[in-house]
């Protein structure tokens, strides 16, 4: 309650404790028009926040698979019977060239996701020890590397297959040396929605010296053109209706091949969403995570 920032960006997994301890204050909408005006209809009263008292949504992004169409001619997760276990199946083949998210939710999730197990944020001990067993395999058998960088390590070709997050590889193309064809990018998440899936939100701090200024502000961040700028910037979505893959597509804004990283509201109802965990929970997923880095 000491922070004097108006404008905070609260993670999901964080929100519940953040209102409890009234560390936010409650939104005045009247301030935020483009809330209702401009938001996909889902998320004008989300499950994370009913009624949108203490939040407005921010950038949406999956989790999913990046890799390097031009190092790996006819790889395609979605060709698979299991794409989740693409990396357990290509790894191997191209071991020093594969990586994975240096983030203890994604990283367990994919192993999760490989081992056929659809909750993201499961407390069950032997889900979470056969994730992390499967994540050590592929550590040992593909040399696999841990980092959140992988826009850069894929444009410039140090490694070939990633998980990824949506919006970095939106991006990827922009970081990739000059003659680099962006073509030679690609991106998988399931079209069907089931597959992991977040969005940041936007709040006032309690704290906030300046409130009706930081309402005005978060309700700007909402506006449509500003949103299309931002983009030009974070190439993170924002799930606001005209913000679509095709409206991206034809402005020039992303590649073609990366239509993928957009993703409309029926999928986004349909995503994993990682959410947060009881204290139980987060020792059993900490220790997987640290033996997983040990290896």
């Amino acid at each position: 309650g000491n922070v004097q920032f108006d404008v905070f960006v609260p993670e999901l997994v964080f929100l519940e404790r953040l209102v409890v301890g009234k560390v936010l204050q409650p939104l005045n909408l009247s301030y935020v028009p483009n809330l209702k005006a401009n938001v996909w209809p889902s998320l004008h009263s989300p499950w994370y926040d009913v009624g949108s008292r203490y939040t407005v949504p921010y950038t949406i992004y999956t989790t999913g698979i990046g890799w390097r169409a031009d190092k790996l001619p006819g790889f395609n997760p979605a060709t698979m019977s299991d794409p989740w276990s693409a990396l357990w199946i290509e790894g191997p083949k191209i071991s020093g060239k594969v990586g994975l998210l240096d983030d203890q939710h994604e990283g367990l999730a994919m192993g999760l996701l490989h081992n056929g197990v659809t909750d993201v944020n499961s407390e069950n001990e032997k889900e979470l020890n056969a994730s992390k067993d499967a994540l050590v395999k592929l550590v040992n058998s593909a040399n696999l590397k841990f980092d959140t960088n992988e826009y850069q390590h894929l444009a410039d070709g140090s490694l070939w297959l990633h998980q990824a997050w949506s919006g970095d590889m939106a991006s990827t193309p922009f970081y990739a040396p000059k003659g680099t064809k962006a073509s030679v990018f690609r991106y998988w998440w399931p079209e069907d929605g089931r597959g992991p899936i977040n969005n940041d939100t936007f709040a006032v701090l309690k704290g906030a010296k300046n409130p009706v200024l930081a309402h005005l502000f978060l309700n700007h961040l909402l506006d449509t053109k500003q949103v299309f700028n931002n983009f030009n910037f974070t190439y993170y979505q924002q799930p606001i209706n005209a913000m679509t893959p095709e409206a991206l597509v034809s402005g020039g804004i992303i590649a073609p091949n990366l239509k993928s990283t957009i993703i409309r509201e029926p999928q986004f109802k349909n995503g994993l969403v990682q959410g947060p965990l009881s204290q139980q929970g987060e020792v059993l997923w900490e220790n997987a995570w640290a033996a997983v880095k040990s290896t």
